[in-house]
Formats: C-alpha cells, structure tokens, sequence
C-alpha cells in the first residue's frame, strides 16, 4: 500500500503522457460527424469531421464534406496569418487542377467576410482573423474527386491520374493558391466515400 502510494505521481504522468499521445489519434480520424433529418425542412443532412487541408505562409485551413438531400458542398475553413480582411462573394471560384491538366471549377455557396475565430476549427484559432467558405458540387464533379473510392492509400499511389496537384482560391482581394499533397487529396477521396455510405 505504501509503495503504491509514493508511485503515485509518476503512475499519474505515465497516464497523462498516454492519453496525449492518443489525443491526436482519436481527435483527428476522419468520420461522419453529424447525420440528421432536420425537424423543418425534412431533408437529410450529413457532416463529415473537419480535416486539416493546407498550410502555407499565407494561411492554414481545414476542409469538410457535406450533404443536403441531394446537394454536395466542399467546406473550407481558412485562419489567415495576416490580419488583413478577406471576403469571397457568391458565386467566386475555387479551382482544382488535376494532374492530367483538367480544372474543376466550384462556385461560392454564399458570399462571405472574415471575422475573428470564423476559420477556426480549435480553440488555437479562435482569436486569429479567418473565413468559412461553402462550394457547390455537381454529382459529375463529386464522381471526379471521388475516382475509384476502393483504393487503398497504397494502391491509390499507383493511380495518379487525375490527382488533384493545385488549389486556387479566387476572392475579392485576388487569390489563394496552393499545391496540395497526395495525402490531402486522400483525404477528400475518404471524406466522399463517408458521405457516400
């Protein structure tokens, strides 16, 4: 009883030191976080889990996936890293480019201004200046992100087609651009098939 007493403390980081090594396992899988029938409209409604998307001097942002009965959107979430202001218009383009040189054009859903904490996904954005942007997508626009949903991320290596190599970003102001990673374009392909379940 007395040894188990005086261990205590350094039994208690042991625990602490694991649970922050599994945090960022549990908190970052990708999931479908919300499914419901709204109450007023009737309509099916599905949110997949916030994913880090890029990170550039410029800006870091997340993305998201959703669904709303039969409509599809692209959801960014955007933290700048300069203060100035920012603004997307309804209607203003976000443009992937493919590797084969094809470019898919979504439209702005609604326009938008940045504001303190609007990009923020965690509470480590909450005070910095950012913007949540919504883009439509087509079915045939989905099915292109989406290529062949049973790949493996091994398998999907060999398969680099139609990766998505770029991301631009038109706003008011000009634009963002960005080059994204295998793994970002992975996780929009694992986003669409949550929705698609």
């Amino acid at each position: 009883m007395y040894y188990c007493v005086l261990n205590f403390p350094s039994m208690l980081k042991q625990i602490i030191v694991a649970l922050l090594i599994l945090f960022p396992i549990v908190n970052y899988a990708q999931k479908l976080e919300e499914v419901k029938i709204d109450p007023v409209s009737h309509l099916l409604i599905k949110h997949t889990s916030w994913e880090k998307f890029t990170k550039t001097g410029q800006f870091n942002s997340y993305f998201r996936m959703s669904q709303v009965d039969s409509a599809y959107f692209f959801e960014i979430r955007i933290i700048l890293n300069e203060p100035k202001p920012m603004e997307a218009k309804e209607g203003e383009e976000l443009i992937f480019t493919l590797s084969n040189g094809e470019k898919l054009t979504l439209n702005c859903f609604k326009g938008k201004k940045s504001c303190l904490g609007c990009g923020a996904v965690t509470i480590a954005g909450n005070s910095s200046p950012g913007i949540e942007l919504s883009y439509h997508l087509t079915k045939q626009q989905l099915e292109k992100l989406r290529i062949n949903q049973v790949l493996t991320k091994e398998e999907y290596a060999q398969h680099k087609k139609e990766e998505i190599e770029h991301i631009k970003l038109n706003i008011t102001s000009g634009s963002i651009e960005h080059e994204l990673s295998e793994n970002s374009y992975y996780q929009i392909r694992k986003s669409i098939k949550l929705l698609k379940k």
